[in-house]
Order: C-alpha cells, then sequence, then structure tokens
C-alpha cells in the first residue's frame, strides 16, 4: 500500500511538471540582453553570435545563468536596457566622452575586448594628417547612429551624416556623397570582405591615427533590480575564463577565422 501511494504521488508530481512545461530539476537562472550587429565581435550570422556575444555566453554559464540575446538598431538596444525592459546591453565603448552618461544608467562589467576605432576612406582621397577635431571639419563625416565615435564626433562640434548601418556609410563614400567613416578596425575590414566585391573593397584604406582606443564592456541596467547582482556574477565568470585560457582561445579563433576567409 505504501509502495503504491509513492507511485501514485510521483505521477502526480510527473503530470503536474509536465502540463507545465517545467523540467523535472531546477531552472537555470536567465538573463536577458540586447545587443547589434558589429561583426566580428558581434552578429547574429556569426556562431555563437561573435567573439564578445561568446565570452559572454560562458562568462554567464559558469555562473549557471543563460542569456538570451535580443538583436536591435544599436540607439534601441541602449535605450532599452537603460529603461530596464532587458538587464544588460552588449556592447559599449569607456571613453571619457561616455563614461559620465553611462555611470549615470548603467554598472559596467570588466572589459570584455579593447577596440580601435578609425577613420576609412578612399585610397584615391587620403586624410591629411590631423590633430584636433578642428582638423576634421573639411570633411563629410559618416557615423552609425547611436554609436559612441558619433557621440563622440557631435559632442566635439562636427557634423556627422548619420546612417542606421555600416554598409550604407561605404556606399556613400563610394559615391562621392561623404569622405570618412570611423569604426572599429576589424568590424571595418570584415564588413568590406564580405558585404563588398573585391573592386570595390580594394578601394579603401583607414588612416592610422585612431579616433580613439578603449576597452568595451556589457552595460548592466540600474533600472533593472537585478542589473547590480547580474554584473557582479558576469564579472566574477569573465575573470574565470581569462585566468584559464579560455577567452585567449575564444580570439584565437576569432583571428584563425580571419584569416581563413582571407584564404
Amino acid at each position: 500500500m505504501k509502495r503504491r501511494f509513492h507511485l501514485f504521488f510521483f505521477w502526480i508530481i510527473f503530470l503536474i511538471l509536465v502540463a507545465t512545461g517545467l523540467p523535472a530539476h531546477s531552472q537555470e537562472r536567465q538573463v536577458s540582453i540586447t545587443t547589434g550587429e558589429y561583426p566580428p565581435w558581434v552578429s547574429e550570422d556569426l556562431p555563437h553570435g561573435g567573439f564578445v556575444n561568446r565570452v559572454i555566453l560562458e562568462a554567464f554559464r559558469r555562473k549557471n545563468i543563460t542569456p538570451h540575446f535580443y538583436y536591435y538598431p544599436w540607439e534601441r538596444a541602449y535605450k532599452m536596457v537603460k529603461n530596464g525592459v532587458h538587464h544588460a546591453t552588449s556592447f559599449w565603448a569607456d571613453t571619457e566622452e561616455t563614461r559620465q552618461k553611462h555611470a549615470a544608467f548603467f554598472f559596467k562589467s570588466e572589459p570584455v575586448m579593447h577596440a580601435r576605432v578609425v577613420f576609412f576612406q578612399l585610397k584615391e582621397r587620403p586624410m591629411q594628417p590631423w590633430k584636433t577635431f578642428k582638423d576634421l571639419k573639411r570633411y563629410r563625416i559618416a557615423g552609425m547612429i547611436g554609436e559612441t565615435s558619433t557621440q563622440i564626433l557631435i559632442q566635439n562640434g562636427l557634423t556627422v551624416h548619420q546612417v542606421a548601418k555600416a554598409d550604407q556609410a561605404f556606399m556613400m563614400i563610394l559615391f562621392g556623397r561623404l569622405d570618412i567613416f570611423p569604426l572599429e578596425l576589424l568590424t571595418g575590414l570584415d564588413i568590406l570582405k564580405f558585404q563588398f566585391g573585391p573592386n570595390q573593397a580594394a578601394r579603401f584604406s583607414y588612416d592610422e591615427k585612431s579616433l580613439f582606443e578603449t576597452p568595451a564592456s556589457l552595460l548592466f541596467s540600474k533600472a533593472h533590480p537585478e542589473g547590480k547582482e547580474l554584473a557582479a556574477r558576469f564579472n566574477e565568470g569573465l575573470i574565470e575564463i581569462k585566468r584559464d585560457g579560455t577567452y585567449d582561445r575564444f580570439y584565437q579563433d576569432l583571428i584563425d577565422l580571419q584569416k581563413n576567409a582571407d584564404e
């Protein structure tokens, strides 16, 4: 009789779990992250979502947390996390111009990558040597909506013709409508390689002087009640994967992927 009761109780619990769609074991914690298109660092079309999102996946996995990525235009991705709709946004440069703005609304993670932003140009119309933002006023400048580089240029008194996607900026330069376009170096080379024909891509070069070089981080919403704790948990996982060599292995995979694409 006792055995029958135990079996009956087991089946009742099992049927309840099946009916509610819940697993019999405890569920992993979930985190929602907004992101965008910035290959090879982040992209919906790349394995693991690109290098940065792969790092985020593994860092959270170490803490038994499952990230879910939602792809939006960058400005929207930023605002949705600022307003607490999602937990975090991947990923944003940490510059003097943006640091105060980010600090008002976000908890910043440890760096997930280091960015080098340069000006792309046509080889037949190279930039003249420049030192200050005033020197850039002679150029018609393209910029992506919501991008850190766009914000920096506007804050320093420059007019920026804003576009939604990087390929639009490159096309406007090809058509002679604009002159230069700031973009992270590997991202710019990736877009030219995979989204333009070889003859078009060969017309571009980039200015050796960086607009800025800076670490970039995951930003966690201060408007979300879990933001601070999730930032701490992520940092713990990130430190682990940097310490045991996983981060370096992921970066080497990125370099190998870029090399193989050239062959």
